[in-house]
């Protein structure tokens, strides 16, 4: 059973959710949650308008919610480079398999 972890970004508004971006953090767990974890933003649902960063598992390509963050564009910005550093850590310096698709 393949297992993928993925953080998907979109934007909460009154219309409803529009998802526009993902992040792929790769097949293991333990670099994956190490990652979310470094994400800046809360878990409380914002009022109005939010970005939202949903830290999804992907089992046999059906997504199951692990973790959610609510973030401003600033928060949002920093929240890219973070995983961006990662998993070029992950993926050049320690040799990993991030293996996205």
């Amino acid at each position: 059973m393949e297992t993928r972890f993925t953080i998907y970004i979109s934007l909460q508004g009154p219309a409803g959710k529009i998802t526009y971006g993902r992040l792929s953090l790769g097949k293991d767990k333990k670099e994956a949650d190490q990652i979310f974890s470094q994400l800046k933003g809360s878990a409380e649902d914002a009022p109005g308008c939010s970005l939202k960063m949903e830290f999804m598992e992907e089992i046999m390509e059906l997504p199951i919610l692990i973790g959610t963050k609510n973030c401003n564009l600033d928060q949002l910005k920093e929240n890219i480079a973070i995983v961006s550093k990662e998993i070029f850590r992950i993926a050049h310096l320690e040799n990993g398999n991030i293996d996205a698709e």
